[in-house]
């Protein structure tokens, strides 16, 4: 998702600096707003963020999302029981259980003496806590239901990284297999291959076109290694120049919707991530235009994304959720159904928590049977292709043998 700067007024009229990801110059602007922040100026940012050895080392931000978690979960338990906000975060510092969580706490600790509401001091830390969190303790804090919001957005945290857990662990095996299948070649080209060559010259046996090519592999890697670093250097750079186009963006997310299997596996996690979020916005009392602005955010699809925004400006006219998302026909049937009945029903929040939960087993579900299909699949195609390796040589040092024999 690119990643946009921007200058913008506050509530106290003071003047506001920072990046922000969104999938487009409106959303971005769109996800001010709901911060209570009023845009001037705003610029993509061709850096795409911080400075990459300025960065910690992590994979996939997983540090900050678990920081994250730890600190909204410790938070919620410690507001539940009626403690002092400053005093929480005073508790919270002395407990943290990592450095880059106490220093989170302090600075948070550090602007509330200051005067500053809870949702202000969070913005000053935008690369923590994203604008759908931000926005959902603005709204307990002006409601009055901190520590129940605190505790909805723990759970929803916790459905997140249980999500990515599971994606995790089941990619586990798929990756420990192409690895083995990677050294079984190495050993292959560069152990077996060069050790039998020299038997075809001493017995005047012509060499299979096989050996020679991986001898040649062998002896021309770093050729072959180099020109698959400008050939995926290049794509990555194409792919990167196209990608700053937002119909672009665009246009490629379609195309992975349309791909079997993962497309309705990715449209499942999108839709998922929305009603979940906007159930725990709504919960929370924040109004439906704002929470839907709000939990589009956090859709990382740019077509979905696109097609929410213009969901959300009927909305913003005036039609209903559940007519403008079906005249967009993003989501999943049943969740469009569903989002319709608890629509008229008036329980809209308990609704989208019901089918996020629908679609998240749903997502498991594709993701254990594509899994389960995968292994076999890997497995297969492993051993054909290092058979398809060996066979040659052994035919190969058999017909020697043969030779040798007469």
């Amino acid at each position: 998702m690119p990643t946009f700067r921007y200058r913008a007024y506050g509530l106290d009229g003071g003047l506001a600096e920072g990046a922000i990801d969104a999938a487009s110059v409106n959303a971005a602007s769109e996800m001010l707003w709901s911060q209570g922040l009023t845009p001037f100026q705003m610029r993509a940012s061709a850096e795409g963020g911080t400075k990459w050895w300025n960065r910690e080392i992590t994979i996939g931000g997983g540090s900050q999302r678990a920081d994250l978690v730890a600190f909204t979960r410790e938070f919620a338990m410690l507001s539940a029981a009626d403690i002092a906000l400053d005093d929480a975060l005073r508790i919270l510092q002395t407990q943290a259980s990592s450095s880059r969580l106490r220093a989170l706490v302090e600075g948070l600790l550090s602007e509330v003496l200051n005067g500053a509401p809870l949702s202000d001091a969070m913005q000053k830390q935008v690369k923590v806590f994203p604008a759908d969190y931000i926005a959902v303790v603005r709204a307990a804090e002006a409601g009055g239901t901190l520590s129940e919001v605190l505790t909805e957005l723990a759970e929803l945290l916790e459905h997140r990284a249980e999500i990515r857990s599971r994606v995790q662990s089941a990619l586990i095996y798929p990756t420990m297999l192409v690895t083995l299948s990677l050294g079984a070649l190495a050993i292959i080209i560069g152990g077996l291959i060069p050790s039998i060559a020299p038997v075809f010259g001493q017995s005047g046996k012509p060499m299979p076109g096989t050996i020679k090519f991986m001898l040649g592999l062998r002896d021309h890697w770093a050729q072959v290694v180099g020109g698959m670093a400008v050939v995926a250097i290049g794509s990555w750079a194409s792919v990167a120049v196209a990608m700053r186009r937002n119909d672009a963006r665009v246009e490629l997310d379609r195309l992975k919707l349309k791909l079997p299997v993962i497309g309705a596996f990715l449209l499942q996690q999108e839709a998922a991530r929305f009603a979940r979020t906007l159930g725990t916005m709504l919960k929370a009392g924040v109004p439906l235009i704002q929470a839907t602005k709000s939990a589009s955010s956090v859709i990382s699809n740019c077509y979905v994304a696109s097609a929410l925004s213009r969901a959300i400006e009927a909305v913003h006219q005036g039609s209903a959720l559940h007519r403008a998302l079906r005249n967009e026909a993003v989501l999943p049937a049943i969740a469009l159904q569903m989002i319709s009945v608890g629509e008229e029903a008036g329980k809209l929040d308990r609704m989208l928590m019901r089918v996020a939960t629908m679609l998240e087993r749903q997502t498991q579900s594709s993701i254990d049977r594509f899994m389960a299909a995968l292994a076999p699949a890997l497995t297969v195609a492993i051993a054909v292709m290092v058979g398809a390796l060996i066979m040659p040589v052994m035919n190969a040092v058999l017909s020697i043998n043969d030779l040798a024999g007469r």
